[in-house]
């Protein structure tokens, strides 16, 4: 335990010295409110730039403050995943070519507490970057659309969190096998395919990880579903990533200590 903590801070003073930790909540934070506030600003930027009618922008229809939340975690699930696997596309690849894994590893740093502390430093920056940026959406909405269940909100929040923690673990087991773009690449194909089957044939694909931002969306929207599968597969596959990620590190000729 004491390895796994001075480990995990490591990890967080390289991502200070990184500025990880800031432009990446910032990047979220920006993503957040920048919906509401479109979609409040709409009708205006509209009428200025003059290719609507003025009677056809009065009658936009204007969207409910649940309808600008899902918009707001489908624009997370995008971009700011697209963020998350380039932040974390050389988290354990960068430091095995470099050497710096080797040197570590070498002094009695089991590959399981390298691999946990890498995990739970992306996990640290990940519960930072999505809270600040989930806040500030929400607040914008409330301010500007109007207000929003707190229950919905918590819960949808937590469902896309989790889908953010399983796409940071299979970056995680892709970086240790391997280099960054490669890594990167595929975690991307990967989670696209979940979300793609998802959205196809969503009764065949009840289990998936994707099925979480469906979910989500469905609570806004008032729709009675079913996580526990979802819920269940994801927190597995997040622990399968893990130990594999330990299991690859080992394989790797990286002398493990007891």
């Amino acid at each position: 335990m004491k390895m796994t903590w001075l480990m995990y801070r490591k990890e967080m003073l390289e991502m200070v010295r990184s500025y990880k930790l800031l432009w990446i909540p910032v990047v979220f934070l920006l993503l957040g409110v920048m919906q509401p506030i479109v979609y409040f600003y709409l009708p205006n930027i509209l009428a200025a730039s003059g290719d609507l009618s003025a009677e056809l922008v009065q009658n936009l229809p204007v969207p409910l403050p649940s309808e600008v939340m899902v918009n707001t975690l489908s624009q997370f699930s995008t971009i700011g995943l697209l963020v998350l696997v380039i932040a974390g596309m050389n988290i354990v690849s960068g430091e095995r070519y470099s050497g710096t894994a080797a040197l570590v590893l070498v002094r009695s740093v089991p590959s399981q507490y390298f691999i946990i502390s890498k995990w739970l430093g992306q996990l640290t920056l990940l519960v930072i970057s999505f809270t600040l940026g989930y806040s500030g959406a929400w607040y914008y909405t409330v301010q500007l659309m109007g207000p929003v269940h707190w229950q919905d909100g918590l819960a949808a929040g937590a469902l896309y969190l989790l889908w953010f923690a399983f796409a940071q673990s299979l970056i995680l087991l892709f970086s240790t096998l391997l280099r960054g773009s490669a890594a990167a690449v595929i975690s991307l194909l990967i989670m696209a395919a979940l979300s793609l089957s998802n959205s196809l044939v969503p009764s065949w694909f009840s289990w998936s990880p994707a099925r979480l931002l469906s979910d989500a969306a469905a609570i806004f929207a008032g729709i009675d579903f079913s996580a526990v599968a979802a819920l269940i597969v994801t927190t597995l596959g997040c622990l399968l990533c893990l130990a594999a990620s330990t299991v690859l590190l080992r394989g790797q000729g990286i002398p493990d200590q007891p």
